[in-house]
């Protein structure tokens, strides 16, 4: 069968092209898709050639259907609902390792954003945030967006975000944040709010600006033994000399790459079969004790989160698109100059 995909072309701009797909082989599903979701950070990087070679497909969160399984599939069946990091198009072949099944009932446009909300919960996790602890989350757009809802799930007093604009500090307080800064306005804010807790410092400051030099800043306001937590990751801006006042408070600095982690893991178990010695079970089982947190399953948590209604994303789409108007998304609102209107774009894929 054809499917229609996105391809990022060696100009910069982004158009659809079509391909062949063959049937799913063993482990394997058919996907039929719903929504993906864009977002400048990563997908700006590929478009400015900076990650993988251009031309190149794009896309990488996905909500889609299971209209097929190939042999060997053992978690999902036809009808599932899934997410992934599959490409933008309508239609893909992918490992059943690589899906998270969606709860049931769950809005299919909020949980296309996974990638970016398992990024944020990643950082929290890194973070070691205690209940009752203040944390600053500089920059609003998606994934520090979701890095403030998931501290302030986790109980931190009170959650302070900046960012230079005010549309979404307005979004972020519409979310419930306690404290919105806009650091361009009012440059002193966050050092005044810091002050006024009478701490000495932040115990936890989140840098999602994905610019560099606001990490000098998080070095400056984080507290004695506090936790600088770097979630962006920028090309071609030299490090700010955070090493003294890291060094001096004895602060840590965290990086949150969502790939420094197992993606899931299966177990192996030996099993008494009505005989003696026990023997291994052939059948690998899901592997989900909270002592280790695998993307996989803190892709779960961030989606039952919003089925069950702790967690409204939709402010944060900012932008929904058709999938026919792919090509003049990407060209008005993600490269070469970023929308600072931009949060969260999604595009559905529903005819």
């Amino acid at each position: 069968m054809k499917t229609l995909y996105a391809q990022a072309c060696l100009d910069g701009t982004v158009a659809l092209a079509e391909k062949e797909l063959p049937a799913p082989g063993s482990g394997q599903v058919l996907l039929k898709a719903k929504y993906s979701a864009m977002s400048p950070g990563t997908e700006n990087g590929l478009l400015g050639n900076h990650i993988v070679p251009l031309p190149t497909s794009i896309g990488y969160a996905m909500v889609a259907e299971v209209i097929e399984a190939g042999p060997d599939c053992h978690e999902l069946k036809v009808g599932d609902h899934v997410v992934t990091t599959g490409e933008h198009a309508q239609y893909l072949i992918m490992d059943e390792l690589n899906c998270t099944i969606c709860p049931e009932g769950i809005d299919l446009k909020q949980a296309s954003f996974w990638n970016l909300g398992h990024t944020g919960m990643y950082a929290l996790r890194r973070s070691g945030l205690q209940l009752g602890e203040p944390c600053a989350v500089l920059g609003q757009g998606f994934v520090g967006a979701i890095t403030a809802q998931c501290a302030k799930l986790a109980g931190a007093l009170p959650v302070i975000v900046t960012d230079l604009d005010d549309e979404r500090l307005a979004s972020a307080k519409k979310m419930g944040v306690d404290i919105a800064i806009n650091s361009k306005t009012d440059p002193d804010g966050l050092e005044r709010e810091v002050a006024k807790l009478n701490r000495g410092g932040l115990p936890v400051i989140f840098e999602a600006t994905g610019a560099r030099g606001p990490l000098m800043q998080a070095a400056e306001l984080v507290s004695e033994r506090g936790r600088v937590v770097m979630i962006s990751q920028v090309h071609g801006e030299a490090m700010p000399p955070i090493d003294d006042p890291i060094m001096q408070k004895g602060a840590t600095l965290i990086g949150t790459y969502v790939n420094s982690k197992p993606f899931k893991l299966r177990r192996a178990d030996l099993f008494i079969d009505g005989v003696w010695p026990p023997v291994m079970h052939r059948d690998l089982l899901r592997y989900c004790n909270s002592d280790v947190w695998t993307c996989d399953e803190d892709i779960q948590v961030f989606l039952n989160l919003i089925a069950y209604g702790k967690l409204d994303i939709t402010p944060l789409i900012s932008h929904e698109f058709k999938y026919t108007d792919i090509g003049q998304a990407y060209a008005e609102h993600v490269y070469p100059n970023v929308d600072p209107a931009m949060t969260g774009g999604v595009i559905s894929w529903i005819d």
